[in-house]
């Protein structure tokens, strides 16, 4: 009898810590799928407003392309008026093109940089990458050499332009870019050319570290516009009276 009483007390305490075992994986399953629920919602929520903001930036593109359109009918009728439309609207074109709010062509070179692909001892992973500064020394010696446009993958160099790194990638009119990296310069390509052969210059330098770059000279090259939008809040002309002293 005794020895019944404690095998019952055995299997008691078995069905006991079964149950026990069960209870806590019941709760685990639900808060596992509680936060999964969680991170559904979330994700959905994301991919909601990432479709509103495409679907905002599709509508002001149309918009843009539009005003666009108007603008250029209203100075092709202006044109049509007098003579003194068409010097104002010569001066407009003209403005546009130093502003980079057009697009260009015309004889220049284009520059290809690659990172390095076989690190050297001594090098660490940081310093086979092309960074902002490598371009923006290049972008300046360009300027520098009489450059008249310039482009980094295609995104346009204008006054208020940036290049950044943002921890791995570049940024171009805060636009990611990864190499190859291919600088444009419209103008004297044999003076641009030379600019970038330098001894001891910028491109000089990179190719001792053992960086890829071709230079390229081109009887022709398209430069496109900027596609950004600039904006002066705090900047605004001064209103000069005539006959006044400068």
């Amino acid at each position: 009898m005794m020895k019944n009483n404690k095998v019952q007390l055995s299997v008691g305490i078995v069905i006991l810590i079964l149950a026990f075992l069960i209870t806590i994986q019941f709760k685990s399953v639900t808060v596992n799928n509680e936060q999964r629920s969680k991170q559904n919602l979330r994700v959905d929520e994301l991919l909601g407003e990432l479709k509103k903001e495409r679907e905002q930036n599709e509508d002001l593109q149309k918009q843009l392309d539009a005003l666009t359109n108007d603008i250029a009918q209203y100075r092709t009728d202006a044109e049509q008026e007098t003579d003194y439309s068409k010097f104002l609207s010569e001066q407009l074109r003209r403005a546009e093109l130093m502003a980079g709010f057009v697009d260009v062509e015309g004889p220049g070179i284009s520059i290809q940089l690659s990172d390095i692909g076989n690190r050297s001892p001594g090098l660490s992973a940081s310093d086979t990458l092309i960074h902002d500064e490598d371009i923006r020394r290049i972008i300046n010696e360009l300027c520098a050499a009489g450059a008249e446009a310039i482009s980094v993958n295609d995104s346009r160099i204008i006054s208020t332009s940036a290049v950044r790194c943002v921890g791995p990638t570049i940024l171009v009119n805060d636009t990611k870019m990864a190499p190859p990296y291919v600088i444009k310069a419209i103008g004297k390509s044999n003076q641009l050319e030379a600019a970038m052969n330098l001894n001891g210059g910028v491109i000089d330098n990179m190719k001792v570290w053992g960086f890829s770059i071709s230079i390229t000279k081109h009887k022709k090259l398209t430069i496109p516009k900027y596609n950004g939008t600039v904006n002066f809040s705090s900047a605004t002309a001064i209103e000069t009276v005539k006959g006044a002293k400068q």
